[in-house]
């Protein structure tokens, strides 16, 4: 009998910090499950236009996976755009204008993305990497930080003149969606020591209980 309780206890010592661990590996895992499921049936347009432009100038993959970069591209006809800006800003009425946009708009463009869930390569305004016969390209790698329903924002600035004056402004270009899958693999790297951490934190504060209750 003397044999069994000490055996009973160290088989509960330890049963109880496995116990824990698994608790601690489930719940985040079940969260990015139910996130990526919920992002699959909210993700309908992955890229919509704010601006009067074919979605197809803004290019981004059909899946993405947590932690794993990617590429997102921009090729916009630049001197087009421009030209229909400048039409609309023309002909609008006294005292409406686009975003407060007076005089002429340039073709020259800086573009720049944006997202909370996002590590990206480049941050603020860049100037296109190439601009070959009115075509304006721009491409960043991304990398989602978050699984679950996310979005990137894509952002024109421009350059303006009125008066011999110039001027800057900014636009909304397109918003493009993504249902970011969950990288269980990768986020147990990167929060395995967190993980052991929270453990020994528990398993201490048990002990200490049960040798509190002993005495």
């Amino acid at each position: 009998m003397r044999d069994t309780e000490p055996q009973s206890g160290l088989n509960f010592n330890f049963i109880v910090p496995v116990a824990m661990l698994a608790v601690l590996l489930l719940v985040p895992f079940s969260i990015n499950a139910l996130l990526h499921f919920m992002a699959s049936k909210k993700v309908l347009n992955p890229v919509v236009m704010k601006l009067p432009v074919d979605s197809t100038v803004v290019s981004i993959p059909s899946e993405v996976k947590q932690y794993e970069s990617f590429d997102v591209a921009l090729n916009l006809e630049t001197k087009r755009l421009a030209k229909f800006l400048n039409e609309i800003v023309a002909t609008a009425s006294e005292g409406t204008s686009i975003k407060g946009i007076t005089g002429v708009i340039s073709a020259n463009m800086k573009a720049e993305i944006g997202g909370a869930a996002f590590e990206i390569d480049r941050l603020g305004p860049q100037e296109p990497f190439s601009d070959y016969d009115g075509t304006a390209r721009w491409r960043w790698r991304v990398t989602p930080e978050s699984s679950g329903a996310q979005a990137l924002t894509i952002r024109l600035h421009l350059s303006t003149q009125h008066d011999a004056q110039f001027d800057s402004r900014v636009l909304e270009l397109a918003e493009t969606n993504f249902a970011v899958e969950a990288n269980t693999t990768e986020w147990l790297k990167r929060n395995m020591l967190w993980v052991a951490l929270v453990l020994l934190a528990l398993s201490g504060a048990f002990y200490a209980a049960r040798r509190r209750l002993a005495q």
